[in-house]
């Protein structure tokens, strides 16, 4: 039962991202992933760091968050370096950022990983393509970039 419990709220935050609009939003799945203890449960709490620092107010909060979360998911990614999911929103985050933030270093890493590994994962079927497809949303992806996860697409 316990396990059953953890899969919904880290479904549920599955289910939720990158549709996240508000700190509130942010700060309530925070608290939900507060407690889970499996390494994707981490990547979006630390997913959840970055979107608070989208919506508070003072900069200097913002650049806190984001570098916690920077921290907290680079960590999870050198000890997980095949996770297709963690790349996933390390993928994104870092087409989202501002360049100022100098944290886009490892797109083309993380998408050659993702390409690679998406098929075989273990994620099951329906959110592969929710990876997929939310990639295809996020800005600078190249023309090459999308024709490959279309045709990743067409065959999951």
């Amino acid at each position: 039962m316990f396990h059953a419990l953890s899969a919904s709220v880290l479904d549920n935050v599955r289910n939720q991202f990158p549709n996240i609009n508000s700190l509130e939003e942010a700060e309530f799945h925070m608290n939900l992933l507060e407690k889970e203890k499996g390494t994707e449960s981490k990547a979006y709490y630390a997913a959840m760091l970055f979107m608070k620092a989208k919506y508070v107010k003072f900069p200097l909060t913002k650049y806190n968050n984001f570098k916690k979360g920077k921290a907290s998911l680079d960590r999870l990614i050198q000890e997980n370096k095949t996770n297709v999911e963690l790349r996933y929103l390390r993928f994104v985050f870092q087409h989202e950022m501002p360049n100022f933030l100098n944290y886009n270093s490892n797109i083309q890493e993380d998408y050659s990983v993702i390409a690679k590994g998406i098929e075989k994962s273990d994620l099951n079927r329906q959110f592969k393509h929710k990876i997929l497809k939310n990639m295809l949303l996020v800005k600078g992806i190249t023309k090459d970039q999308t024709a490959q996860i279309k045709l990743l697409l067409n065959k999951i």
